[in-house]
């Protein structure tokens, strides 16, 4: 599992995270077939030009680039008689009609011989100061040979921390269990004893349940040595390079070359071998640059092959299902005439069964849109449904269980799909002849599969359909698609829509430390569940110091929703804070995995403290201290082939910090409302006084030329009044200092000239106006244009 941490905000409760699961099963219409364009000239040149790559593979468009003139190594690593082919380097036309080349068997095991010389050279091929080639020539050996040291099936303990992590169908294959258990790296084996495996450790320190533990192989090739580890990735690499090496005799390549262990691989995997830690091991044992494909989907793919064009004649799998298109096509037609919006669903469902010495799994596909130019690729789409898979000493016991659980998974996914066209076995003759035995037996407990046909395939079908899936990731197999009006545009010859063969939850503590016996006492929370859709996520996973906090002292769900918030509010403030930082020191996550519907789950990498965040070192005291974070965001996500990545995201302030800031966000808050108030209040405030003061004027400049000049045209004239206050607005002692002196009266408010008549009635008289001296002192104007108006 990759874990990778940035900086960027988030936030929801990480007790009462709420986990959301889609089982993307639903159907939709598939593409009408595309257009032929063998007519078409542009069509090569289309397809020189186009870099198509496999991108939920990984693979970058340097890395196929570099490797498109080698063969691609297609290999199924996990079959009882594994088996190796390859597909040629990339035409120039990469819709031409390339096609896989069966190469042969391939060791299960890896046999070394036992002398001093071999020790010492595979002692430096493991520190890589040895070639593959010196490895090949000095130490490995043949199953003939009675003295070599036997590592047999290292894939099958890919990735295990345990050997008790290995279900029991394994350990009883192999013979070992954990009563030989060993503790540190350079520990030593009994003599006489070739290779041993045993529980080890990376660092050679005592077992703690981290992702240093390892199962390790000790082996001796020499008496006089000391035994020394080989990890199972590495023993899965020597197997693949010797694949290669096979490849290469077969192309007739320059075998002293060591360009050979640069042959890009193809890799099928069964459902129960894509767990998160077994991928991860067979990318590191194939530097990363490696295709993981499904064991039922490269069958599927080997299945369908077309015929040889030497005039063979199609697999009777094929003939079914080209009959069946025909005339679903036929009634199509009919419909079509009616309805000319009607869309053909050409989807036709596949049951895949496969099995190996450790399990057995049946896997439901759709194929679609067929591809009438490419060879190796006569479909170009195939849909997985779903798959049911389980680990077991007798495989054969499981088909019955196999069977029901996927018809019923099949019917709650795809209700609307049609039954099933055929049931296909794959594996060795031998698998398939006691599958097809069984498959009579319990055909009849089936409630709608059992009339449907069976049909076998040739052995090499895994390898051949590894081949054909690498080769189309690489952009070695193209087909040219409608895209809109006149329209055409390359892309990969087959498109494969995976689903999850494993669930993947979280599990969290909130007390401290627990030793890893205990966590399985602690209830998961599914996160993505079987037959979820791949690529998924990244799913948010909010984790909050305050919420933990809650959770420690009520219990996790003993709270309804009110009293949860309630208290998770009141855990926020200042005095808080002791109970936060502690709760966030001792929250515990750990990401598991379920391999089998029916299995325990599992844990995948370390116990995480996404709370915790380590402080500056202390240069002098030689130490680093931790401290507790207030918040971050766990998101998930779920590759193509089963890897988990998780990231932490968010500012990991410390709960004091995140205090002083929340409390500083609250103060600014506050602080801006008050400010925003004061801003724009001020401007109401004031257009309020301006509009008051205004009409106040107005009222005033009308009372005045009422008592001082009545009956004028100015005694009464609003518009003129309010004209004159408007144009005096920012001079308003101006126009009352021009009026008084024009008319020789001060300018008083009309309440105010009120109190003057009153005032001049009780002195007993008031004088007389004289009319004609008025009309004198209108006359002798100050020739002032301003004065004039008033």
């Amino acid at each position: 599992m990759s874990l990778a941490t940035t900086g960027v905000g988030g936030g929801m409760g990480g007790g009462g995270l709420t986990m959301a699961h889609h089982a993307a099963g639903a159907q939709h219409n598939a593409a009408p077939p595309p257009p032929d364009t063998s007519h078409m000239s542009g069509a090569g040149p289309i397809f020189m030009g186009a870099d198509l790559t496999d991108k939920n593979q990984g693979l970058s468009l340097k890395q196929v680039k570099n490797v498109s003139h080698l063969p691609l190594v297609g290999i199924d690593l996990h079959s009882s008689e594994p088996l190796v082919a390859y597909f040629p380097p990339k035409p120039d036309d990469p819709s031409g009609g390339a096609t896989p080349v069966l190469v042969g068997k391939m060791k299960s095991a890896l046999y070394l011989k036992s002398n001093e010389t071999a020790h010492k050279t595979v002692k430096k091929y493991l520190a890589m100061s040895k070639t593959f080639r010196s490895l090949q020539t000095e130490a490995l050996s043949v199953p003939s040979d009675k003295d070599a040291v036997v590592i047999s099936k290292p894939h099958v303990w890919l990735g295990l921390r345990r050997i008790d992590d290995a279900p029991k169908s394994v350990r009883d294959q192999l013979n070992v269990s954990s009563d030989t258990v060993s503790h540190a790296i350079a520990e030593e084996v009994p003599r006489g004893v070739g290779a041993a495996l045993v529980n080890s450790t990376l660092d050679g320190s005592e077992s703690s349940g981290d992702d240093f533990d390892r199962v390790v192989w000790k082996v001796r090739l020499c008496e006089s040595k000391k035994a020394f580890p080989i990890l199972p990735e590495e023993a899965v690499q020597t197997l693949l390079r010797q694949a290669q090496y096979h490849v290469a005799v077969k192309c007739n390549e320059d075998l002293e070359s060591e360009e050979i262990i640069d042959y890009p691989l193809a890799i099928s995997l069964p459902t129960w071998a894509f767990h998160d830690a077994a991928v991860e091991a067979l990318l590191e044992a194939t530097d990363n640059s490696a295709v993981i494909v499904p064991r039922s989907v490269a069958a599927l793919a080997g299945a369908l092959l077309p015929p040889p064009p030497n005039g063979g004649s199609p697999s009777p799998l094929l003939t079914r299902i080209l009959t069946v298109r025909k005339n679903s096509k036929q009634e199509f037609q009919k419909v079509l005439a009616q309805n000319p919006e009607a869309i053909w669903d050409d989807e036709i469902t596949l049951i895949m069964v496969g099995m190996t010495e450790e399990g057995l799994e049946t896997t439901a596909v759709q194929v679609s849109s067929e591809n009438g130019q490419n060879v190796c690729a006569i479909f170009g789409d195939f849909k997985v449904i779903s798959n049911v898979s389980y680990q077991d000493s007798d495989p054969v016991s499981q088909l019955k269980r196999c069977a029901l659980e996927l018809e019923k998974e099949v019917d709650r996914i795809a209700p609307e799909a049609d039954g099933p066209t055929g049931i296909v076995f794959f594996g060795s003759q031998i698998e398939q002849d006691d599958l097809k035995s069984e498959w009579e037996n319990i055909k009849a407990s089936l409630s709608e599969w059992s009339s449907v046909p069976v049909y076998n395939t040739k052995q090499d079908t895994v390898a051949l359909g590894t081949a054909v899936l690498g080769g189309v990731s690489h952009g070695r197999s193209t087909r040219i698609r409608a895209a809109g009006s006149k329209k055409t545009k390359p892309e990969l010859a087959l498109q494969v829509q995976n689903v999850a063969p494993m669930a993947v939850g979280v599990r969290m503590y909130y007390h401290g430390k627990i030793s890893p016996s205990k966590w399985s006492n602690i209830p998961v929370k599914t996160i993505f569940d079987f037959d979820r859709r791949v690529p998924a996520g990244p799913f948010p996973i909010e984790l909050i110091a305050s919420e933990c906090a809650v959770y420690r002292e009520h219990g996790a769900d003993k709270l309804s929703e009110e009293d949860f918030l309630k208290a998770t509010k009141e855990m926020e403030g200042v005095k808080g804070i002791p109970k936060r930082e502690e709760a966030a020191l001792d929250l515990r996550v750990q990401i598991v995995q379920k391999w089998s519907r029916d299995g325990e789950w599992k844990q995948v990498g370390d116990v995480m403290q996404p709370l915790v965040r380590m402080t500056e070192r202390d240069d002098k005291a030689d130490t680093s201290k931790v401290e507790a974070v207030e918040s971050v965001t766990l998101e998930l996500s779920l590759g193509v082939n089963g890897m988990i990545t998780s990231n932490l995201v968010g500012e990991r302030q410390s709960v004091v910090q995140a205090t002083k800031s929340a409390f500083q966000s609250t103060m600014r808050y506050y602080i801006g409302i008050i400010v925003a108030i004061l801003f724009f209040g001020g401007f109401m405030v004031r257009s309020y006084y301006e509009e008051y003061a205004f009409k106040r004027d107005v009222k005033r400049l009308l009372a005045y030329y009422k008592h001082v000049i009545p009956g004028s045209i100015s005694d009464g004239d609003e518009n003129n009044a309010r004209y004159l206050v408007w144009k005096y607005r920012n001079q308003k002692e101006k126009l009352w200092k021009t009026l008084e002196k024009k008319y020789g009266e001060p300018v008083l408010y009309p309440d105010e000239w009120e109190e003057k008549a009153k005032e001049e009635s009780e002195v007993g008289g008031s004088d007389e106006m004289n009319l004609d001296k008025e009309s004198d002192k209108d006359a002798k104007g100050t020739g002032d244009d301003q004065t004039d108006e008033l």
